[in-house]
C-alpha cells in the first residue's frame, strides 16, 4: 500500500511530466467522439491538493537514528533523533 508521500511524489512526477511536453495533453476530437486531456492537469492540482491535506493530518514519525543504551545502574538511556532532552 503507498504511503500519502508516496501518492504525493507521483502526481509531482506526472504533473512535471505534463508541464515538460504540454503537447501530450492536448484537446482533440475525431468524429463525434472528443478527447480532453488538458483536464489532466486539473485533476492531478485536485489530487495533490487533497492528499496535501491528508498529508497535514496524517501522525508523521522521523526515526532515523536509535540509540539504545542502558547505563552501570541498568537505566535505559536510549534516544531516537528529535527526542525532547529531559
Amino acid at each position: 500500500m503507498s504511503t500519502v508521500t508516496d501518492i504525493l511524489a507521483k502526481i509531482d512526477t506526472k504533473i512535471s511530466i505534463i508541464l515538460d511536453s504540454p503537447d501530450d495533453i492536448a484537446s482533440y476530437k475525431l468524429g463525434q467522439k472528443s478527447v480532453n486531456k488538458s483536464q489532466i492537469l486539473e485533476y492531478l492540482l485536485k489530487a495533490k491538493e487533497t492528499y496535501q491535506a491528508i498529508a497535514v493530518n496524517e501522525p508523521y514519525e522521523d526515526i532515523r537514528h536509535i540509540a539504545l543504551d542502558v547505563n552501570e545502574f541498568g537505566e535505559d538511556i536510549s534516544e531516537t533523533i528529535g527526542d525532547a532532552v529531559e
